[in-house]
């Protein structure tokens, strides 16, 4: 039972923001510019950017909330406060890896001089962007 009421809870949460997905996809609709290979890389971005900003955040929220839930009802019970002390840790560590991962890649592609050799201000900024 409680697995059912936490899938309807995170269904709730999480199934509303891929209706904000569908600017994802930079070109080929009504009225829009036939698709190039550079739209490829702008989709990439589009997908990096939804991923990153809207539903990392949720699922770490939803994580995070639960964990504190479990934890506060665990009423003393060693097993169950030891397991929700985890999901938060797991939250934690989770949400860290993701952003600190892209800092990291950034950092790389600054220190090996990207912007020199290809020309570009920024590693995640492609000229064929939109203005």
């Amino acid at each position: 039972m409680k697995k059912v009421f936490w899938a309807i809870v995170f269904s709730l949460i999480v199934l509303p923001l891929f209706t904000q997905a569908a600017p994802l996809v930079p070109c080929g609709g009504d009225g829009q510019e036939k698709c190039t290979f550079c739209h490829l890389f702008v989709l990439a971005d589009n997908i990096v950017d939804f991923v990153l900003f809207k539903i990392v955040p949720w699922i770490a929220l939803a994580v995070t909330v639960t964990g504190g839930i479990n934890l506060y009802f665990s009423l003393g019970k060693p097993e169950e406060r030891s397991s929700a002390i985890k999901k938060l840790i797991a939250a934690a560590v989770g949400f860290v890896i993701v952003y600190a991962s892209f800092l990291l890649i950034g950092y790389f592609f600054t220190v090996i001089g990207v912007s020199e050799w290809t020309g570009l201000e920024n590693w995640f900024e492609y000229p064929c962007f939109p203005e």
